[in-house]
């Protein structure tokens, strides 16, 4: 993998501002826009669940409310979100009522959603270093929604890339690799976004937070 790379502070307070909201009961619907990629994009071939030519990359949206810009990335192949227009989204600890269910234990022992919160553990610090570990990044969390293996190369499992694209086939395996090691503790909260779009929903969606450390930690 790459040098760690850590997240911006900026980034991290409009996210943790946004969480903050999200979990104060304040309201449980919201309206976000598009607002920017963070690192650009890279276009991937996949397969699962559909053939897919798409853009791989986190990017961020704003709480058209709040006016807070926050790093997402894609956990919904079969929808999509385009710049200016504004989106329903709702936050969930139970993705998704209306496309993949995260929390059926799979074959390989862990539900989407543990996978998806071991790939961010493991990897999310050098996650946007680069558009080609942004880019992997986000394609091994399409693996851990569409499948149960931890592996996207060509014919692996109901979910691979059938490209290398540039060495983003390789930063996802690398990512998968961390993750299904992984044996550390908690250090991101996830906060899942689920459509309220109807009848055709926008992307389902993930941000993350880190877990703050305890005081004697910060000494």
């Amino acid at each position: 993998m790459t040098k760690p790379f850590f997240v911006k502070t900026a980034r991290i307070a409009a996210a943790g501002a946004f969480v903050a909201f999200v979990a104060g009961g304040s309201a449980s619907a919201m309206t976000l826009t598009y607002d920017s990629n963070v690192v650009g994009f890279k276009k991937v071939d996949v397969e699962s669940p559909e053939k897919s030519n798409v853009n791989a990359g986190a990017y961020r949206m704003k709480d058209t409310s709040s006016l807070d810009a926050f790093v997402v990335f894609c956990l919904d192949l079969l929808a999509t979100v385009v710049p200016h227009n504004e989106y329903g989204y709702t936050a969930t600890n139970q993705p998704f009522s209306n496309s993949e269910n995260l929390s059926i234990l799979g074959a390989d022992g862990f539900t989407g959603i543990q996978r998806i919160q071991r790939i961010f553990d493991s990897g999310y610090d050098s996650a946007l270093s680069s558009m080609t570990n942004s880019a992997g990044f986000q394609v091994a969390l399409w693996n851990a929604v569409y499948d149960e293996d931890w592996s996207v190369s060509d014919g692996e499992g109901s979910f691979y890339q059938t490209t290398s694209s540039d060495g983003v086939r390789a930063a996802a395996n690398g990512f998968l690799s961390d993750a299904f090691a992984y044996n550390g503790g908690q250090k991101y909260t996830l906060t899942f976004l689920e459509s309220t779009e109807t009848p055709t929903r926008s992307q389902n969606l993930v941000t993350a937070t880190p877990v703050p450390l305890p005081a004697a930690g910060l000494m």
